[in-house]
């Protein structure tokens, strides 16, 4: 990113925690994160192949 830019969510974890969180397997709070955890809701739903 652009240095001043700015995002709406960021999650921090090791990799497989993420992994872990799309597969619904740990919990969003399992992750450090900032900004509107709906965001990442709605990511984890969605289904690219539709």
């Amino acid at each position: 990113m652009p240095p001043g830019s700015r995002t709406d969510v960021s999650a921090r974890g090791t990799a497989s925690d993420l992994v872990l969180f799309f597969y619904g397997r740990i919990p969003l709070d399992s992750l450090e994160f900032e900004g509107d955890p709906r965001i990442f809701d709605q990511l984890a739903a969605w289904d690219p192949s539709v």
